[in-house]
């Protein structure tokens, strides 16, 4: 009998280079480094759009570290301004006061934390890809990664540090989502804490962090073996963390939902009445969301009215979306018993984007780029799976990303690679746009030239930041004219816009042309009272210049009476008074400037005009003197005297004042006119011509 022989197992094979995996590591390195390199051209940006509504110009941020309590106990934007908002975002503005105390009110410290944010963001994203997409191919969750990171339709989100709330929900969400996963991976209790706890993060970020409530589920389904008893069990603990979060929040607020009223400056489709055609309308919306995630081409930073223009369901912008949008969620849906993953990025990218559609209920907004960050995670998840079936990339032999993976790339890594290009170049373009308000109003005003928002913030930026501070009269009437024209496209496109009249009025006041200030003052005041000294001390100048004494004085006297330690308040008030033939009232007024501030040269120069008006020429020479000794630079003052000394025959010494006029301002046409006549009435006709010649040459009609 021949005896069996075991045979000896065959030796296992090292595996050689081309088979060795990639490192995971260098993989999220270079997610991080390519997330930070997109956006790098923002660290130097300035601060932009509402960036000052939560920290530029918010006085409960400015006060730093020590507001942080008092942030948590306010709603969003409760130093900005008064009125009540439905918004509760704490966690945000509490890191802005924090920057703000640390970064010297500078934004250097803002924009960097949101591009750090946006670069570890990067990280999370493909961590958690990597687990829900593991039965794939391993290229693909690095796929979708890269297509998500170097999508433009982010740059608002990174390049706006206001929107750091936008940032912060989806990061928090992101890591909830994977410590959700390591628990039903390693069954250990404390990744579910820190699951719920990251929750919670998220939802102080951003109310909308409410739609992971329905990402949780989703992903415990299609990624993990759990039936759909325990899928619902794991959720519930999220609910009441939620239920907390609104507890909180009711008592913070004071109401479940908020009372701010939906304007039609923010959302086109209050325009209608019409529910039907609302519902239509919020479908083209999210037709239009789909067009940007495909070809991100046009990107704007408003699409409030009337950018998107309401539609009915007849018209193909609203029809072709609606059934897209019916056709994804049937499939879904008919998928999801089957754990289907493209299930799964399908129904992400709904869920994610339905409570901002508008189809439920009206937001502030008719559309928002921001809007579409989260889902758009959804987006990429499904759109990597569709190609990975086009050109065939199935699961393989291994779930990590192989050397030959890299180094023989097949046709779809051509594909992807371009695409991450095009979306890079297009990225750091749109950042370009974001460095100034200017520059970006500049050019999305190109871009959206019917969003009456967006004329009216460009026409204001151009008037406060450029033209109230240019000192070249010549420049600064220019930037004005440009100013007017863009404000006078927005209230035509709406013309009950008060802050658009209002800041039309500003410009005309600077303009000197008080006829127009006037009307356009009026015009904001019918639609909403004016209530603060500011508003009505400029349109009480304008009143005063336009010759209209006493509505001039009814608004300085209600703007003295709101601000009563504001001695410019009753420097103009005495001005009109005065002109009104108020004498006695006029320089009752005066002295209560004077008390504010003593060395108050415009206060002497309007006494002095007082006193001039009345014939006293020689108390109105001290008080022009008291000017001048003062503002020695004050070329108006210079020239009345000389006018005073004028009537009063002394002809040698109002020569001399006017000529320290012209000598102070070259360009002061009256004080020219004024020596043109004095050496003619000296017998010098010579000199005379030589002026008048002069202030002809500058316009003059003498």
């Amino acid at each position: 009998m021949q005896k069996r022989t075991t045979k000896p197992p065959a030796p296992v094979k090292a595996p050689t280079a081309e088979q060795k995996s990639v490192d995971k590591k260098w993989l999220y390195l270079f997610v991080a480094i390519l997330g930070f390199l997109l956006y790098a051209n923002t660290l130097n940006h300035d601060f932009t759009v509402d960036d000052g509504t939560v920290m530029a110009n918010n006085k409960i941020t400015k006060e730093g570290i020590s507001a942080i309590g008092k942030i948590f106990t306010s709603s969003y934007r409760a130093g900005f301004w008064e009125r009540k908002e439905g918004l509760y975002r704490p966690l945000s503005v509490a890191m802005f006061a924090v920057e703000w105390q640390l970064g010297g009110g500078k934004p250097f410290l803002g924009h960097l934390i949101n591009v750090l944010f946006y670069a570890l963001t990067g990280v999370i994203v493909l961590s958690v890809l990597n687990r829900l997409l593991s039965t794939l191919h391993p290229l693909i969750p690095l796929f979708a990664t890269l297509l998500f990171i170097t999508h433009p339709i982010h740059t608002e989100v990174v390049a706006n540090i206001k929107s750091r709330d936008e940032l912060m929900s989806f990061f928090f969400g992101l890591l909830s989502l994977r410590c959700l996963l390591y628990y039903f991976d390693k069954e250990k209790i404390q990744f579910f804490i820190l699951a719920n706890l990251c929750f919670f993060l998220s939802l102080l970020s951003k109310e909308s962090s409410v739609t992971w409530l329905g990402v949780f589920p989703l992903s415990i389904w299609c990624a993990t073996n759990a039936d759909l008893k325990k899928t619902i069990i794991s959720t519930v603990p999220f609910l009441v963390i939620f239920g907390i979060f609104m507890a909180i929040r009711t008592s913070i607020l004071g109401t479940v939902t908020g009372e701010t009223e939906i304007l039609l400056i923010n959302n086109s489709l209050v325009g209608t009445n019409d529910k039907m055609m609302q519902i239509a309308t919020a479908f083209s919306v999210l037709g239009k969301y789909l067009g940007l995630l495909f070809l991100p081409i046009t990107l704007i930073f408003d699409y409030s009215y009337n950018t998107i223009p309401n539609v009915p369901f007849s018209n193909i912008k609203a029809f072709l979306p609606l059934l897209i949008y019916v056709s994804l969620f049937i499939y879904a849906i008919k998928e999801l018993p089957k754990r289907n993953l493209l299930a799964y990025g399908i129904l992400f990218f709904l869920g994610t984007i339905s409570l901002l559609s508008n189809i439920f209920f009206l937001l502030e907004a008719t559309m928002a780029e921001r809007f579409v960050y989260t889902p758009s995670l959804g987006f990429c998840i499904a759109l990597m799976i569709v190609l990975a079936r086009i050109f065939k990339l199935n699961s393989g032999k291994t779930r990590e990303i192989t050397v030959t993976d890299i180094r023989k790339p097949g046709t779809l890594h051509f594909i992807v690679i371009v695409i991450c290009l095009i979306f890079s170049v297009r990225t750091m373009a749109r950042n370009s746009d974001w460095k100034d308000n200017l520059t970006l109003l500049a050019k999305d005003v190109q871009s959206a030239p019917e969003s009456a928002r967006i004329r009216y913030a460009y026409g204001s930026a151009i008037l406060v930041e450029q033209a109230l501070k240019e000192e070249n009269p010549a420049v600064k009437n220019n930037l004005l004219q440009k100013s007017i024209e863009q404000l006078q496209k927005g209230v035509s496109l709406i013309p009950n816009y008060n802050d658009a009249w209002y800041n039309l009025g500003m410009a005309y006041k600077e303009l000197g042309d008080s006829k127009n200030a006037v009307y356009s003052f009026d015009q904001a005041r019918s639609y909403k009272p004016f209530t603060n000294a500011s508003k009505l001390t400029n349109s009480g100048i304008a009143y005063g210049k336009n010759g209209q004494y006493d509505k001039a004085i009814a608004d300085l006297t209600k703007a003295a009476e709101l601000d009563n330690d504001n001695y410019e308040i009753y420097n103009n008030l005495g001005l009109y008074l005065g002109e009104s033939g108020n004498k006695q009232g006029s320089f009752e007024v005066f002295e209560k400037a004077l008390k504010l501030k003593p060395d108050f040269d415009k206060v002497y120069y309007n006494r002095g005009n007082i006193h001039a008006q009345n014939k006293e020429y020689r108390e109105a020479i001290d008080d022009y003197k008291k000017t001048l000794s003062i503002n020695a630079s004050f070329g108006d003052a210079y020239n009345n005297l000389g006018n005073c000394y004028a009537v009063l025959n002394e002809r040698d010494s109002a020569k001399i004042w006017f000529e320290k006029s012209v000598a102070i301002d070259p360009n002061n046409v009256k004080a020219i006119i004024n020596l043109s006549i004095i050496y003619r009435s000296l017998g010098d006709t010579v000199t005379a011509n030589q002026y008048l010649q002069k202030a002809r040459s500058m316009g003059a009609n003498f």
